[in-house]
This record gives structure tokens, sequence and C-alpha cells, in this order.
């Protein structure tokens, strides 16, 4: 296959499929879904009900984990691995972009006042040391990461936890498949993202960790919250969630209402509210100024996180602070975005375009964003929308933080449909978990919505490595 590198040059390079065994069990699938599927669904059964007995949930709600994993090559399974690791150090230089670079700053608007906050940044690198990148396969069979997940991503724990589960209940699906979860980290032990919190102790502080706190904001997003603390406490560490407003910055450290130290903290809130609370500047005060080890970062939470992050990266007035190795993963893994306002930019090919004037005439090829919602709050795929919703959008997106990007469209495949007991074709795409720089698992989630997310009805396939 034929592809561009960052240079501009043509090359000839092989992406990785999916695997045969996928297709097989794509096909076994299609041929269930005209005939009896009654033992399909008694295993489909089963294992949903492993996973309740687990205490494994979305929000109270049963966590939705099809029977039908999506299993892929080895060579793909160290491709994604590779990119997502690479991807973590780009968002290292991004930061570092942020912090000296106004033409950056002024992508993120919405956080100009927050920069006492943001631009103390951590010694330790990588930055992130939680994330969880969200993609899917282009026209070009390269994967695209859509969105960085840099705050505090769902499915940490679960997702392995799950993982382990299916792999353990008989599977008519994949009989005769050499299926393997294992091979993730946060499959074959459930406990690295825990580790992975305790090592970012040690290497901020040359301590051992000892108490820690699960963050919240009027309780939500607490998703996960009781494996994190439980999985905190099994290591040794005091641990509990607290309220951020919970919390006091003292001359000895941030402490919880029992007035002991908290020594490091993990961020489950939604970023958008505590800026709005009074309440908060004392924790915020607290983590901007390392007096406690901060899981991920201010600069994580609002502008990493962000949606414009990925227009920093593909734009190429920033290219020349990236290395030649990064400019091409930017190249084949980044799609094309910018934020949204009037002014002339290059589009996906380079050209010099009045942006407002390009989407309005480019509606089937992009799709417009919220640049810092969360669950696909929001979002436009353009040949999905009206051409009067479309237009209307666009003059929203001109005058609040929004971005556009290039349309990705999703592969399909068939699933069972639990929540609705259906089996039918679904786009899916494939999500990275990294951890401390290192790639930790993956996800893969599939929806009739274009829009994937487990909130909007979608599922879950466990990810599977196929065996030679």
């Amino acid at each position: 296959m034929t592809t561009q590198t960052g240079s501009g040059s043509a090359e000839i390079a092989t992406v990785p499929t999916i695997s045969e065994a996928d297709a097989r069990i794509e096909r076994r699938l299609c041929e269930l879904s005209t005939c009896d599927s009654a033992a399909v669904w008694e295993a489909q059964d089963e294992l949903s009900s492993a996973i309740a007995e687990a205490g494994i949930h979305f929000e109270g709600r049963a966590y939705p984990v099809c029977l039908r994993p999506l299993a892929i090559s080895c060579d793909l399974a160290n491709h994604l691995s590779a990119t997502a690791e690479g991807v973590i150090k780009l968002l290292d230089v991004a930061a570092e972009l942020y912090c000296c670079n106004e033409e950056v700053q002024d992508l993120f608007p919405a956080y100009k006042h927050l920069g006492h906050w943001i631009t103390c940044l951590p010694r330790h690198r990588p930055i992130v040391r939680i994330c969880r990148l969200d993609g899917l396969f282009g026209s070009d069979g390269y994967y695209k990461i859509l969105e960085t997940n840099t705050e505090g991503p769902g499915g940490v724990i679960q997702n392995g936890l799950a993982a382990k589960l299916w792999s353990s209940i008989p599977n008519p699906l994949a009989q005769g498949l050499a299926l393997d979860v294992s091979k993730q980290p946060f499959a074959k032990d459930p406990n690295c993202f825990v580790r992975e919190l305790v090592s970012a102790y040690r290497a901020a502080t040359g301590c051992d960790l000892r108490t820690a706190a699960v963050v919240n904001f009027r309780g939500r997003y607490a998703n996960e919250v009781d494996w994190i603390v439980n999985g905190l406490r099994d290591a040794g560490v005091k641990a509990a969630l607290l309220d951020i407003t919970a919390m006091k910055r003292t001359p000895r450290g941030l402490v919880g209402p029992d007035g002991e130290l908290v020594e490091l903290v993990y961020n489950k809130l939604d970023v958008r509210e505590i800026i709005k609370c009074g309440e908060s500047r004392e924790y915020l005060d607290a983590c901007a100024g390392q007096e406690v080890v901060s899981i991920n970062p201010w600069i994580s939470q609002w502008i990493l996180s962000d949606k414009a992050i990925l227009a920093v990266l593909s734009d190429d007035r920033f290219s020349s602070n990236f290395n030649a190795e990064q400019v091409e993963l930017i190249a084949r893994h980044i799609p094309w975005t910018r934020l949204v306002r009037s002014g002339v930019t290059t589009n996906p090919e380079r050209r010099r375009i009045e942006l407002i004037g390009y989407i309005r005439e480019n509606k089937a090829n992009l799709v417009l964003k919220p640049s810092n919602a969360t669950r696909g709050e929001h979002v436009l795929v353009g040949r999905l929308t009206p051409s009067e919703v479309w237009e209307e959008q666009i003059d929203r997106a001109a005058r609040h933080p929004y971005v556009v990007q290039e349309y990705v469209r999703p592969g399909e495949v068939t699933a069972l449909h639990p929540p609705n007991r259906s089996i039918k074709k679904m786009g899916y795409g494939i999500d990275c978990y990294v951890f401390g720089g290192r790639f930790a698992g993956f996800q893969s989630r599939a929806s009739f919505d274009a829009v994937m997310n487990v909130g909007r009805n979608g599922i879950l396939l466990p990810v599977a490595v196929a065996g030679a």
C-alpha cells in the first residue's frame, strides 16, 4: 500500500490487518443471525452474569461486555502498542510547547486564565501517567487517534477484569481459535493500574506511597472508583474516596477531613465543573504547587485532554518542534484537526483555505466537536447531519471552543447487543490504554450510533490477540 509520510515523500508500507480469526468469528455470527442462535445467547447470558457477580458495572448499570471478541493479529497488537507509546511522547512535547508558545495557547481560549495552575509541569516524564487513546482505522488502513483521554479515563481496571472473565467462559464463537487476552498487561494483571500509581509516586518523590485519595466532585464520574480505592488498599496504601471540597491545604501539605496528609491524588471528576467552583481553589493550588502528587497533572486534565491538542499536533505551524520520526507518526496517526474560527489555515492536503468556508463546503468529510466535552456530547458527523443543522452548528462553533476534524469512517463488525438481544452490524473502534508511558491494554467499543460511547447504548468487545 502506498502512503504519504510526514515529509511528503511516497513510500511502500504494510499495515497489519485485523486477523483471519476475526473474519472467521464474523462469518459464524452472520450465520447465527439467520438461524438458531440459542447457544450463543446462552453463552452471552453466562458472561453477563459473571460480569455482574464480579461487581463490574458502569455507574450502577450492567457493564455491556459482548461475547463476540475483536480478534486482532499479533502484528497489529504490536503496531498499535508502539503507536500509542509514541503518542505519549508527543504529548510531552505538546505540553512544554503550550507553556512557552502563545500561538498554541490561543487554541485553548477557555483555559487562558488558568495558566498559573496549568503550566506548573511535574519533573517526571511522561507527564501523562494514565490515559486512553481512542481511535478508528482510516481509509488508508492506519490507526487514527480521535481523542486523547488524558484526564481520568474509564476502564483502567474493569476492562482487564472483564477480559479475564470473558476468556473463562465457554464460547461457541471462539471455538477452535487460539485467542489470548493475557498479552495485555491489565488483563494479565488487573493490579497494574494501581501499581502504576504507586510507581508514579516513587518516581516523583523517591519514597513509598502511604496515603492516597481518589478525588471526586459532587458525586459525578464515580465509575470504577470502588475498584481503585480497594486496589490501593490491597497494595497497603491508606486510601479513600474524597470530594474535592473535603481536603484542605496546610503548611504540611494537602490533608483530608481527618487531618491526615494525602500524598497522592487520582482525579475522577469533570474538570469543566471545578473551574467554576471557588471551593476547589485550595485543591488546585496544592496540586499545581506539587504539594501532593497529582495523577494526572492539570495540563493533562485541561490541555492535553482537550480535542484542540490534535490541532496542535496536526498543524504544520508547529511541526518543527517534533523530530522527523514524530512528524511521520503524526502524519499517519493524527487526523487533520483545527480549532473552529475565522481565518486562513491549511486543509488535509496542505493547501491554504479559509476555514469557515471550507467547513461549509466539505460537510460530508468533516465532524464538529466541542473541544472539551465528554461522552460524545454535541458531536455532529457532517454526512449524517441535515444541512440547516450543520449551518447552525458552524455559527455556534465559531463562538464557542469547537474543533473540526476530518471524518474517519468506522469499520463494521457483526456483534451481539446484550441490552436489546439482537445480532446486527455495528460500527466499532479500538482504544489503547497507556500507563506510565507503556502500553497497558485495549478496549473496543461498538455502537449503532455514529458516536461510540458506553453511556450512549454502546457495548464493549473484548480484545484478544489471535495466535498463528
